[in-house]
């Protein structure tokens, strides 16, 4: 996923030279199993979201659906590449906007989630802290919404430029994943570094350090104030982004101490291995978000939690219409 660059940036070894050490079968009935109800979930998620008004006009939600719409890239495009891929044992079909689209979906989708996670941590603080911020419309469109539209603009614009638009000549290897992830605006001393850093490390560093701030404060305040109403309020976001903290810094804050020691001179050999299998298990911080957010919305989890148990009393309860031969009236049988 997104620190695939990595290597491309910090030595002789490629990611596309050798593949991870798990079979290619393995690969396939993981990404397979996990993408499709992780599609379901995030769907299910947006529609309860964007459908109802008072959740979509929520601050706290719009990061969130932001992200799981970036996501989406990745669990339907991304991933059907790779499974791709791995039955034909090539890029099919050989093309270099193939290649090009892969790359701008895994690498730029990825990134820019980081990116939206970051900002989801840091406007934690202006929601439970600072509500007096965006207490107008005015002031909600300053500091709420066109903080999240730069964003989004800057994401699409720097990679569909990185991808599309920067003056260097890729390379294609149609017989390895992602066409041999080599970019050629990685190779370049600015751009390469710049993303590495400005995309990558920075977001992690600061999602960690606005998550664990706002822990803090949570806590610092329930001990001061003592108010039970505002004090399940503030638990339910702490939470909920504690738990998107813990699943994506579990997997991108090893891959940033990589980048970062190979940049300072470590040579790319060591720990290489597990490089590689902390790039692959970036694909499951995009399966698993839609269900944190699932569950931590309550309304939405509500939503689902009432659908289930609707379709399984539909289920489980039926009437049967029984005319035995040897009676001329009909006897009604109804199941459990």
């Amino acid at each position: 996923m997104s620190d695939k660059q990595s290597s491309n940036n910090t030595g002789n070894l490629s990611f596309a030279n050798t593949e991870i050490s798990m079979s290619r079968t393995a690969r396939f009935w993981i990404l397979l199993l996990f993408d499709i109800p992780s599609i379901i979930c995030t769907l299910f998620v947006l529609c309860c979201v964007l459908m109802d008004r008072k959740l979509r006009s929520s601050v706290k939600n719009h990061s969130l659906v932001l992200f799981l719409i970036l996501g989406l890239g990745t669990q339907l495009v991304d991933v059907p590449f790779y499974l791709n891929f791995i039955v034909h044992s090539s890029v099919i079909p050989p093309n270099p906007s193939i290649c090009i689209l892969w790359w701008f979906m895994d690498i730029g989708m990825y990134n820019g989630g980081a990116i939206l996670l970051a900002w989801t941590a840091f406007e934690r603080h202006i929601i439970i802290f600072h509500d007096r911020w965006i207490s107008t419309r005015k002031r909600r469109i300053i500091v709420h919404y066109l903080p999240l539209l730069f964003l989004i603009l800057y994401i699409f614009i720097f990679y569909i430029y990185a991808f599309y638009g920067f003056p260097c000549e890729n390379s294609y290897d149609y017989t390895l994943p992602y066409c041999n992830q080599s970019p050629c605006y990685l190779q370049d001393p600015v751009m390469g570094i710049f993303d590495l850093f400005t995309n990558i490390t920075m977001p992690t560093l600061l999602e960690a350090f606005f998550s664990f701030s706002f822990i803090f404060r949570v806590v610092w305040q329930k001990y001061r104030s003592h108010l039970s109403v505002q004090w399940r309020k503030q638990r339910k976001m702490a939470i909920q982004l504690m738990s998107l903290t813990a699943l994506n810094l579990t997997i991108n804050v090893p891959l940033s101490i990589f980048n970062i020691a190979h940049l300072c001179g470590l040579p790319s050999d060591i720990g290489f291995k597990a490089l590689q299998y902390f790039v692959f298990l970036c694909y499951f911080v995009i399966f698993f978000l839609p269900f944190i957010c699932l569950a931590s919305i309550t309304s939405v989890f509500r939503n689902f939690r009432q659908k289930i148990l609707r379709q399984r009393r539909e289920i489980t309860r039926f009437t049967a219409t029984v005319r035995p031969d040897n009676f001329g009236m009909s006897t009604m049988v109804q199941i459990k």
